[in-house]
């Protein structure tokens, strides 16, 4: 820290997970006039060191949060971010009426995707739910869902940052290909890893019983966190270790015809909360091929969406509907907690079978 330099705390809207710690982090470090940006995922802030010479604090925020904003976050000099008209007290209440409101939508929309997925469940076109626990269909709905949150915003903005810098070399549609069939193998033959380091680990019904309690709670924290009501969930939230996450994030900053590839591969070991409750999970299938499909699964599940961000700007967490969006992936996901909660007392001897279709 030089002489100049100064020592600033902002506010950030918008953060859910550790994945947006470190998209934040990794845009405010790359601004030429700032030394160090560390997150505070709990406190949702920033503190920010540098020489912004004589500006203001609230023209440091402006100019820092033009960094984030594209992908869905607001950095300001207060906690409670509004339009400007209301006293901080009224942005902070209104803030919160508009957070619960948006369950009016979530709500109804989760009730029809329950009805559905039974509906489903007992025509047996799709097996959702097992005695198991999480099954391919399983991982591959929470793969679409994961691949619209925010815990998703790291892979998304390294694939648009891959895209444009690959595309002013008119390179658009190869680096595209290597990136998704990278991150497709590597999902399947990492996930099979896993899986055969479990079975190294012969897990009787007691740990069999203990892994799907685990796999429930950290969904039903993950859903906790998408619901953006109860800020003392996201203190509750692992991650893969910070030194891990960023040097798979630095893989981006080569520059090599494989790079796309090892961005695919890379984006294995990111901190998406999704894919570290799908990695946690395939443990349990104590095989090459379980463990791998499980996790092709999941990533086939985020295709389609993240093929869509690799040939446009599209991102649902910029939409004037990411609250409704947000609430109902959070119900989902928490409805499938609860249904992995279930099966685990199912395994145990607990409860009868309560999905016996």
């Amino acid at each position: 820290m030089n002489n100049q330099s100064k020592k600033y705390k902002f506010y950030v809207q918008g953060m859910h997970c550790r994945a947006c710690v470190l998209l934040t982090e990794t845009e405010l470090n790359d601004h030429a006039l700032v030394e160090k940006a560390v997150v505070d995922l709990s406190g949702g802030c920033v503190e920010v060191v540098g020489d912004f010479k004589d500006k203001s604090e609230e023209d440091v925020a402006r100019e820092l949060s033009l960094l984030v904003e594209k992908h869905g976050y607001k950095i300001s000099t207060h906690e409670s971010v509004g339009d400007g008209n209301n006293s901080d007290e009224g942005q902070e209440n209104n803030t919160a009426v508009s957070k619960w409101s948006d369950f009016k939508i979530a709500a109804p929309i989760t009730l029809g995707f329950l009805v559905l997925f039974l509906l489903l469940q007992k025509a047996g076109l799709v097996n959702l739910v097992g005695s198991g626990g999480v099954t391919y269909g399983t991982a591959f709905v929470i793969g679409i869902i994961a691949s619209l949150s925010s815990c998703m915003a790291v892979v998304g903005g390294l694939l648009l940052s891959l895209s444009a810098t690959f595309a002013k070399e008119g390179d658009r549609i190869k680096p595209q290909i290597m990136f998704h069939g990278g991150r497709l193998v590597s999902f399947f033959v990492l996930g099979g890893v896993i899986g055969v380091l479990g079975s190294a680990f012969t897990l009787n019904v007691s740990a069999t019983f203990i892994l799907g309690i685990i796999i429930a709670l950290v969904m039903l924290v993950l859903g906790i966190n998408l619901l953006d009501v109860f800020p003392w969930a996201k203190r509750m939230q692992i991650g893969m270790p910070r030194f891990i996450s960023k040097h798979a994030q630095g893989v981006t900053k080569l520059n090599h015809t494989l790079t796309p590839l090892l961005v695919g591969v890379a984006t294995f070991f990111l901190p998406c909360g999704f894919t570290q409750s799908m990695q946690l999970y395939t443990l349990s299938t104590g095989s090459f091929l379980g463990g791998g499909l499980t996790m092709l699964s999941f990533a086939l599940g985020t295709l389609p969406v993240l093929a869509l961000i690799s040939f446009s700007s599209f991102s649902v967490i910029n939409s004037a509907k990411k609250g409704v969006f947000f609430k109902t992936a959070g119900l989902i996901v928490i409805m499938f907690a609860v249904f992995n909660l279930i099966n685990s007392l199912v395994v145990i001897g607990i409860i009868s079978p309560v999905f016996n279709f």
